[in-house]
């Protein structure tokens, strides 16, 4: 009687045909060492050269080990190669005790082959020197931790910013930036292994790219290089080198906000419906003013009235971005603002502020256009009045390159009739953009008082 076969479950076309049994779960890592790590010396006497010593690592190296080897030279102070399960390490070890003190000294020179015998001996001979000359940085316990770094960094910029007499802005936003982005991955690094490891760092930019954009990412790598530059001034053991040599700077395409011209009623129409309270009772003056000059909002707000020069028909902006005296030349509208200005915030001495409380409605007001925006209208508006370029530059204390803050003055001077010509003209074309002239609230005579006569 011819009976039916019935196939194996685990036979995949028949009786003795066994497929490939797939292993089930990850792989199983290789269990560790469980014996101490064994210490011996080379066998000097019999393998004394070097080429013959990188045989016998080469021979050791062909065998299974139950344990790590830990092999000293004893021709080279300090000097070890430590073969681990799955590689051979060159290492550097020396336990220095001078002025009652111990400090252990312990460093990765390579990895076997590619570091031969003679080149380890070279490399030990120098790390034995600087030890010897007392040249070696701090150990992991002292070593200096990026976030300490970036802590005196942005303590610095405070103390930078107040010796100006500026709001710590710049100190504000980097704190931010510390706190976000950069702590988090490198804060509990040393300044050292980050300047060794360029290529993490290279890699954090691009990460930092992807989750927080390419201008975030460029700024958290200069602070971080400014940080590290600023601790490599105070510490020499640290090395000097760029930890962020290995990062490709993302391009930033600088912000066109300028305000069309269509769009000028429409700014004057929002200007006009702003609520003006008794704590900032100029603010309104405040964005006219950033209007019909240029200048940056923070510096606008920085003003105060003694910088007002009547006689000299000039406001002067001291301490600006690049450091320099910024002098802005008046136009009839300008000092007809100036003068409402005075008039509503009644200062009490030249040392009160034109635009008091002005310092941060540049970002809260309803304006098609506002703060930085309307620098960038003014540039727009300039040339379309056709002014010359390197005059706009002035007007807008810009400091070209390769040129001194006195050469500047002297030109400025020279060209003074040249810069109120410009002035007028591109206010002039302003107001006619505007549809209607706001600053004519004052009477002709009170511009006049304002512009001609100075006040002590």
């Amino acid at each position: 009687m011819r009976t039916k076969h019935w196939p194996h479950p685990l036979l995949e076309d028949g009786p003795g045909v066994a497929p490939e049994i797939e292993p089930l779960g990850p792989p199983i890592p290789d269990e560790p060492f469980k014996l101490k790590p064994l210490k011996a010396d080379f066998p000097i006497n019999k393998v004394g050269t070097d080429a013959t010593l990188d045989s016998f690592i080469e021979a050791v190296l062909e065998f299974e080990r139950e344990r790590v080897i830990v092999y000293a030279d004893p021709t080279t102070d300090g000097l070890q190669l430590r073969l681990g399960r799955h590689r051979a390490t060159w290492l550097f070890y020396w336990d220095d005790r001078r002025h009652r003190r111990r400090k252990i000294t312990s460093k990765r020179l390579g990895f076997f082959p590619a570091m031969r015998t003679a080149d380890a001996r070279d490399a030990a001979r120098i790390e034995r020197g600087r030890v010897a000359a007392g040249d070696v940085g701090p150990g992991k316990r002292e070593a200096v931790k990026v976030e300490t770094s970036l802590a005196e960094y942005v303590a610095h910029l405070e103390r930078k910013a107040a010796a100006k007499h500026k709001p710590a802005r710049w100190a504000y936003n980097v704190r931010h930036l510390v706190k976000s982005i950069i702590a988090p991955r490198w804060g509990q690094w040393s300044l050292a292994d980050v300047a060794m490891h360029p290529g993490a760092v290279a890699d954090w930019h691009r990460d930092v790219t992807e989750a927080n954009g390419p201008v975030s990412a460029n700024h958290c790598s200069r602070v971080l290089r400014a940080a590290y530059k600023r601790s490599a001034k105070r510490d020499v053991s640290l090395p000097q080198r760029d930890p962020c040599s290995a990062v490709e700077y993302n391009i930033e395409t600088p912000a066109q906000k300028a305000m069309a011209f269509r769009d000028f009623p429409k700014w004057l129409k929002a200007w006009q419906a702003i609520e003006v309270g008794p704590k900032a009772p100029a603010r309104k003056e405040y964005h006219l003013f950033c209007l019909l000059t240029g200048m940056r909002p923070g510096e606008a707000a920085r003003i105060r009235w003694r910088d007002v020069k009547p006689a000299l028909r000039v406001v002067e902006i001291p301490g600006a971005k690049a450091s320099n005296t910024i002098q802005i030349v008046m136009s009839a509208p300008i000092a007809r603002v100036l003068k409402r200005a005075r008039d509503l915030g009644k200062p009490k001495d030249r040392d009160a502020f034109v635009f008091a409380h002005c310092g941060q409605v540049g970002q809260r007001e309803d304006l098609p256009a506002r703060g930085h925006a309307l620098r960038h209208t003014w540039r727009t508006v300039a040339a379309d009045c056709g002014v010359d370029e390197l005059l706009a530059h002035f007007m807008l204390g810009h400091v070209p390159q390769n040129i001194s803050q006195a050469y500047i003055t002297r030109l400025v001077l020279s060209a003074g009739p040249a810069l109120r010509q410009a002035q007028r003209k591109v206010s002039k074309r302003i107001l006619h953009l505007l549809g209607s002239d706001p600053t004519r609230a004052l009477s002709a005579a009170q511009t006049d008082a304002l512009l001609w006569s100075s006040r002590s």
